[in-house]
């Protein structure tokens, strides 16, 4: 799941970074950015978490 979410948020022009190489490989490593950005990232994840639920 972790790869399909990073893959959907690259879709939207949101980069993020698996952290598996950390011992944590159900999870991605998000920076906080600008407001902007922070929303940019929130919409984007509001539009493809429904499809990782399926």
């Amino acid at each position: 799941m972790v790869g399909a979410a990073f893959e959907a948020l690259l879709t939207k022009g949101v980069i993020t970074r698996p952290v598996g190489n950390y011992g944590l490989p159900d999870h991605l490593r998000i920076s906080i950015g600008t407001a902007a950005e922070n929303n940019a990232f929130l919409e984007a994840m509001a539009q493809v978490l429904p499809g990782l639920a399926a």
